[in-house]
């Protein structure tokens, strides 16, 4: 080749190149930068839960105190001892009465009592059974029984949802408490047997099943006491813990490596100690578990987690792909290989994982860069991976294409 071609062609790529690169860095130029990316991500489907973390013991959820009242009384003897356990109609103790006859007319007066109080329970629960059917059959309209709505503490702008929610609540109350009065009335049963066997003695049965914490042998009242079965996770919340939770809600907690889950419980307002100005206020609770494990052991440590709102299924992104959180937007990559400053709405976010309500859609990719100013619809290149530079990959693309990156490649920065 002839020394003046090769002078021309050095001194025509020189100037083009010098052209171009001018042009690029000149201020206000509006020759498009290529950006290089070198992290992004894709918008996925994923679950975004907020919770908090503290800590609880398991204890009995109630405890039962036996008196034994010495008028016209005189007591025997203990039928059972510390740790035993006991269900509902078990002696506990004897003791001898010159009036079995009044007894016996007392007992039997309190379980007709007792099955009075029952039969109004089965009326009640019924009425709510029938109310709750009429909110679920008929969601848009359906004749409120404002007396029913005011009984339940129901705000009269609540949902359907809420109202079947604390029907439900109020009726395994009332089954609760029904279940207590039917042990009442084997109690009464077991008595008056116990009065019907013996001319002179009288034997006092458990209410309730349990375990027998403490025995009084000095008769002091309560001579007995008696721990539920039924297991509790109480615990205390701080300040900030006690404005986000809320009774009903979900928590899961480990205890001695098992899983345990359920619902909060109580809440008490009031502070565990008398507060003071220069005292972080601490507020009892108790949750419930949806399940008894066995064995659990009174005092067992829990490592609880509450959850005080979560989306599930949504799409998510990380925090740090937002920019401007008063006015958040995203910059997209398209398949064009171009940047696309998009505007999002957001919702819930926990550890650094953002939910998107609006403006994004899942799979689709997105810049996870330092925050800097990108020009909208700008190229971009992402990390060289050689690996994948295969003959077929270069095949797969027009000859538009091969001069289109080989230019981007040469001419932008």
């Amino acid at each position: 080749m002839k020394k003046w071609i090769v002078i021309s062609l050095t001194v025509v790529s020189l100037s083009f190149i010098a052209l171009n690169g001018y042009l690029i860095a000149k201020k206000d130029s509006k020759i498009q930068h290529t950006v290089y990316v070198d992290n992004w991500t894709r918008v996925k489907k994923d679950d975004v839960v907020q919770t908090f973390e503290t800590e609880g013991i398991i204890m009995p959820q109630e405890e039962y105190d036996v008196y034994f009242h010495d008028r016209d009384k005189e007591f025997q003897r203990f039928l059972v001892k510390e740790g035993d356990e006991v269900t509902a109609g078990t002696p506990l103790f004897e003791y001898r009465t010159p009036e079995l006859d009044k007894i016996r007319e007392t007992l039997e007066l309190e379980r007709q009592q007792t099955e009075g109080e029952i039969a109004s329970i089965d009326i009640y629960i019924s009425k709510l059974l029938d109310y709750q059917s009429s909110i679920s059959s008929t969601p848009s309209y359906f004749e409120p029984d404002f007396t029913l709505e005011e009984d339940l503490n129901i705000d009269e702008d609540a949902s359907s949802d809420v109202m079947i929610h604390t029907i439900e609540q109020e009726i395994y109350k009332q089954e609760l408490e029904k279940s207590k009065l039917e042990e009442k009335v084997k109690k009464y049963d077991s008595q008056l047997s116990s009065i019907d066997e013996q001319s002179s003695s009288v034997m006092m049965v458990s209410e309730t099943d349990g375990i027998v914490k403490k025995v009084n042998e000095k008769l002091g009242n309560p001579v007995i006491t008696i721990t539920s079965n039924v297991k509790v996770i109480e615990g205390q919340l701080t300040e900030n813990q006690f404005n986000l939770a809320e009774t009903g809600m979900l928590f899961t907690a480990n205890v001695a490596g098992k899983k345990l889950e359920g619902t909060l419980g109580k809440i008490n307002s009031y502070p565990v100690n008398e507060p003071k100005i220069d005292e972080e206020n601490h507020y009892h609770f108790e949750a419930i578990m949806t399940e008894q494990p066995e064995p659990l052991a009174i005092g067992s440590k829990a490592d609880i987690s509450v959850v005080t709102a979560e989306a599930i299924g949504i799409p998510t992104i990380p925090e740090k792909a937002i920019y401007n959180i008063k006015n958040p937007y995203v910059y997209l990559l398209n398949e064009n290989s171009r940047i696309k400053k998009q505007s999002v709405q957001m919702g819930l976010s926990f550890e650094g994982i953002q939910e998107m309500t609006k403006g994004v859609q899942i799979r689709e990719v997105l810049m996870v860069s330092p925050h800097q100013a990108h020009q909208n619809n700008a190229y971009f290149v992402t990390e060289m991976k050689p690996k994948r530079l295969t003959k077929s990959a270069i095949k797969d693309l027009s000859k538009y294409e091969k001069w289109e990156f080989f230019l981007i490649g040469l001419i932008e920065k």
